[in-house]
């Protein structure tokens, strides 16, 4: 049984609009963003590659301590791969990672966390106010869509 979102753990009509062009979640310090399976069978399409060609080519295995999980590469400023000079190059098919942000768990779990990423989203706080199912339905398609885990070489799967 999939564990409830509790109404409380969101703020109350919080406005967000997402800045086309701002950016700013695509670039910035290192980071990581993580592809579930349904991510990397959707970017593997848009590229016509097989999925272990596009693991391959666009993401790094980072170390999880459970496993090993792709991630996007990221360039030598830590803008991610798929960042062009008009936004996102893969935006129809972005990560659900990208598509849910910024109604993530870790930032609506309390009004400090909220309060502290609007510092580097400029469409937090604008915009219109965000009704509680959207956030609901965003927080379980993250829960629905987990990181891909691949076992440590030699390890059963």
């Amino acid at each position: 049984m999939e564990e409830a979102v509790p109404e409380s753990a969101f703020p109350r009509n919080p406005r967000f609009e997402c800045v086309r062009g701002c950016v700013a979640c695509c670039t910035g310090g290192p980071g990581y963003v993580w592809l579930s399976d349904a991510d990397a069978d959707a970017l593997a399409a848009h590229f016509s590659l097989s999925r272990a060609e596009f693991l391959e080519r666009y993401c790094r295995n980072v170390d999880t301590g459970l496993g090993l999980s792709p991630s996007l590469e990221e360039r030598s400023d830590y803008s991610c791969i798929f960042l062009g000079e008009s936004g996102c190059t893969v935006y129809p098919v972005r990560p659900v990672q990208c598509r849910t942000y910024p109604f993530w768990e870790s930032i609506l779990s309390s009004p400090e966390s909220w309060a502290e990423e609007t510092r580097h989203c400029p469409g937090m706080g604008h915009g219109p106010a965000v009704s509680e199912e959207t956030i609901i339905d965003a927080v379980l398609e993250r829960r629905q869509n987990p990181p891909i885990l691949l076992p440590y070489r030699g390890e059963a799967t």
